[in-house]
């Protein structure tokens, strides 16, 4: 690590390289390994042999079978290249009862991710996102770039920044590039019309879209008791309310809220995990790269 990385950050990234490790040590534990690394030649049909095609190309048992030359063609399949997406908004900074807070969960999700891709040779970069995008890493195979991810996702976010998802999911369409894997870890707290419509945008583009909803327990379930005072983290007016006068009303719409983003993500074509903060992050990444396997992922 470099030596001139302010105390601050560096206690940071190094807290989040253990995080991030036990993650993958307990992620790869349940799943097994793909023997297959770097880039590759897929092969993707016949075709009849044209003078100057090199013969080495040529197919002999396709001869033997049909009495006609046809060579195989091939075409390269590439390393995976990954964005990582942060939300950094004021509402990420919330720490229930127990447990971290909702950014440095996010925050150990990506980094268990990042060196999952890193380490298996595909490149991996870094988006951080509130009202627009802020930090960005951009995406680098080299296992010394693991160092710049964890310190992007590791950097202290800017205190009570409203969130703006529609605004900053628009930037990193433009941004992702080619086609890919976006990873957004997110509240997904912008009830605006139409904050989630990028990732349709981006699923478009060809990318394979995964969004990890990161919520505490606290927030879903409201078990406080009796009257309370509510601290808005975006700049929201503080709100003086009995608890047990409103939680029915409060799960009720919790609970559709979760069933409205689940269905958005998942109707724009992207995978959709809910990432409480109480659950071990390797339990929430194990069950969105099943599913990745199952559509084709290495």
């Amino acid at each position: 690590m470099p030596e001139v990385l302010d105390p601050e950050v560096a206690r940071r990234v190094r807290n989040l390289t253990l995080s991030a490790r036990r993650t993958v040590e307990g992620l790869m534990s349940g799943i097994h390994r793909s023997p297959h690394r770097g880039a590759s030649v897929v092969f993707v049909e016949h075709r009849d042999y044209r003078p100057g095609d090199d013969i080495r190309l040529l197919d002999w048992r396709a001869f033997a079978r049909t009495d006609r030359d046809v060579v195989k063609r091939f075409e390269q399949e590439t390393h995976l290249r990954a964005t990582l997406v942060l939300d950094r908004s004021g509402s990420m900074a919330y720490r229930g009862q127990e447990g971290p807070r909702k950014d440095e969960h996010a925050a150990t999700l990506l980094a268990a991710l990042a060196y999952v891709l890193i380490g298996q040779g595909d490149a991996a970069g870094v988006l951080t996102v509130d009202e627009a995008v802020g930090n960005a890493v951009p995406p680098r195979a080299r296992p010394a770039h693991l160092d710049a991810v964890l310190r992007a996702l590791s950097a202290p976010a800017a205190h009570g920044r409203p969130t703006d998802l529609g605004s900053a999911l628009r930037d990193v369409a433009e941004r992702a590039g080619r086609r890919g894997v976006v990873t957004i870890a997110s509240d997904l707290l912008d009830l605006r019309e139409g904050a989630l419509d990028p990732i349709a945008h981006l699923v478009t583009r060809g990318h394979d879209v995964i969004v990890l909803h990161v919520l505490t327990p606290e927030e879903i379930e409201l078990p406080f008791d009796g009257p309370a005072r509510y601290v808005g983290l975006e700049g929201e007016a503080d709100m003086d309310v009995d608890t047990d006068a409103v939680r029915t009303g409060y799960r009720r719409e919790m609970a559709r809220f979760l069933d409205d983003a689940r269905r958005r993500c998942t109707a724009a074509g992207a995978r959709y995990a809910l990432a409480r903060t109480d659950e071990s992050p390797e339990h929430t990444l194990a069950a969105i790269l099943s599913s990745g396997r199952r559509r084709g992922w290495r």
